[in-house]
């Protein structure tokens, strides 16, 4: 249904994004960092030594960040062409890369194939997101962006919740049906490919003459992030506290998966109801609480409130890791998709409200290109630090999880803190005009 806020013009644009996003979460679905880190952890147990393993299962579940770090370059590539043909060119090379894992051998190569395949996903999946906001901001009104994008966004984490929660039911049964499932998934994700390619962007040639210019080479890409930073002074502030958040909940991916399979003996199907599908389906519920505050509020008092919710999520985890118990991973599953719902809404909006309308692109290229760096760094720290504390005789999934909530909580006061500094400069005296 499409919501009334839509005007009559943008509805068909509306219909075809949603056709679209189903499709096409088929095949994200197979990459979703809970999902294939899961997968990797189970499936290459005993055949790849375990300290290699534990960091392949860092670097899975956070690729979706660390593919970010060269969104810089889609922001330079794409900048003065036209978007739908761009993004559906994007759309096809994920495809075809997700489909290649279902040919991948249960070995010390196949894990590496694994993790290349998912990253070269990844960084066309992150040229995608860099790109869409452009459309959104085209296409939609301020007053019902929020809500576009909550419904859409409901709808790809519901299918990563029953998707994900499905292929682990067979994989426990049957270990080799990814090799079937993969491949019907990513056929099925053709269709997004007709969809999103039916979309008009309004006012594109206005647009493309505003941004049109000599084009950056893909090397001079971080000049774009350094930029941006240097200019605005206060998108600076808040990416800093982003970096911090966000450093923390890429430190939590890759504990919760080890934890999981070595202290409590999960399979594959309680492993992926924990780190992807209930927190996706409570992010789905959740969405249009954080939608209605979101269009009524700037994304630093936003993420104020917000990121407490993550914290309280970190608390309710290193509870389970400490005694033991089972329901405890369970509920903080979903106090995790409570806060990953208003981060879904945050990702794609929260530069908005910063950015010139020309420079939306390079903006969110920003934002994604330092979500990249701490998908690089926040892993590989945890997992490092996770086995110099076992090998110290030390709880590592616990000691660890209380780490990554102290990250959380120091990167929400920093949004408290820039808050309000910038309520005594009155720049959140007015709800913005996205």
């Amino acid at each position: 249904m499409i919501p009334k806020r839509v005007p009559l013009s943008a509805r068909r644009t509306f219909a075809h994004e949603m056709g679209a996003t189903i499709f096409f979460t088929l095949a994200i679905a197979m990459i979703e960092g809970g999902v294939v880190a899961v997968f990797a952890r189970q499936s290459f147990d005993g055949d790849v030594p375990e300290r290699r393993l534990n960091f392949a299962v860092a670097l899975l579940g956070s690729m979706g960040e660390l593919a970010n770090i060269l969104s810089f370059i889609w922001s330079s590539l794409g900048d003065g062409r036209r978007l739908v043909p761009f993004i559906n060119r994007l759309q096809v090379a994920v495809i075809a890369l997700v489909a290649i894992i279902a040919l991948l051998p249960d070995s010390p190569s196949g894990l590496a194939l694994l993790v290349a395949l998912v990253l070269a996903a990844r960084l066309c999946w992150s040229g995608i997101v860099t790109m869409r906001t452009g459309v959104w901001r085209a296409n939609y009104p301020p007053a019902a962006r929020a809500t576009v994008v909550g419904l859409l966004s409901s709808a790809q984490v519901l299918i990563v919740a029953l998707g994900g929660a499905l292929m682990g039911w067979i994989l426990d049964h049957d270990p080799d049906a990814f090799r079937k499932i993969v491949p019907v998934a990513c056929l099925a994700a053709l269709a997004a490919v007709w969809s999103y390619g039916r979309i008009r962007v309004r006012r594109e040639h206005r647009l493309l003459r505003e941004s049109s210019g000599p084009l950056l080479k893909p090397w001079e890409g971080p000049l774009v992030v350094w930029n941006v930073l240097r200019r605005d002074r206060r998108y600076a502030q808040f990416m800093l506290c982003m970096f911090v958040l966000g450093f923390g909940n890429l430190m939590l991916t890759p504990i919760l998966v080890i934890a999981l399979r070595e202290q409590f003996g999960f399979g594959y199907f309680n492993s992926i109801l924990i780190t992807s599908s209930i927190p996706a389906l409570v992010q789905m519920a959740v969405i249009p609480l954080w939608a209605m505050l979101l269009d009524r509020s700037h994304i630093v008092r936003f993420r104020s409130i917000h990121s407490w919710v993550f914290v309280i999520a970190g608390v309710v985890f290193v509870a389970a890791a400490v005694t033991g118990h089972v329901g405890l991973m369970y509920l903080g599953a979903a106090v995790q998709g409570c806060a990953y719902a208003g981060g879904a809404l945050a990702w794609n909006l929260g530069h908005v409200d910063f950015s010139p309308p020309a420079q939306t692109s390079r903006y969110m290229a920003t934002h994604v290109t330092l979500n990249g760096v701490r998908g690089l760094i926040a892993p590989l720290v945890s997992v490092s630090l996770l086995e110099t504390a076992k090998a110290a005789g030390l709880p590592g999934p616990a000691s660890m999880l209380t780490v990554a909530m102290a990250v959380n909580a120091a990167g929400a006061v920093g949004f408290v803190m820039l808050r309000r500094s910038m309520e005594r400069e009155s720049a959140l005296a007015r709800v913005p005009a996205r």
